[in-house]
């Protein structure tokens, strides 16, 4: 494997997530929108196990997704054989864009199962911003294969 082919197939995961994003919220509204799924009241028990839910996970997910990765990338940038390396890279990148972007997929339908609860499109947002910077790009690939070269 090489780094353009490591690179496509982590945009494809990339960009897969947000159109599994799309296909979810269009679900979501749908089924509400139409009574097959009842809206839930935000401040009934139930409400709040769902936002409970969704918070703890993107407080979780979230940090813990970019810290695992970076520190991943350290050992990572040890290893000697370019094939290993861009597999073992491949696989922590994404497992970090899939754990920092898992809250935008609970928080949308969220949104509408608790009749457009306005706190769950800001927890999306919060995760959306942190799935913006699991973007794959040359430049990053690079950067975090080689952490001595960071400049700040």
């Amino acid at each position: 494997m090489d780094k353009k082919t490591v690179l496509k197939r982590l945009n494809i995961i990339y960009y897969g997530v947000f159109s599994l994003l799309i296909v979810l919220a269009t679900v979501s509204y749908l089924l509400v929108i139409k009574g097959i799924v009842p809206v839930i009241d935000p401040q009934s028990a139930w409400g709040k196990v769902i936002q409970y839910i969704v918070i703890f996970d993107v407080l979780l997910t979230l940090p813990f997704g970019l810290w695992w990765h970076k520190r991943r990338c350290r050992g990572i940038a040890q290893l000697v054989e370019t094939e290993m390396r861009l597999t073992a890279y491949y696989r922590s990148a994404a497992l970090r864009i899939c754990l920092v972007s898992n809250t935008m997929l609970l928080a949308v339908p969220a949104f509408y199962l608790l009749g457009a609860y306005q706190s769950m499109i800001w927890v999306a947002a919060i995760s959306a911003i942190g799935w913006y910077f699991t973007k794959p790009t040359e430049k990053k690939m690079y950067l975090e294969l080689n952490p001595d070269l960071e400049q700040y």
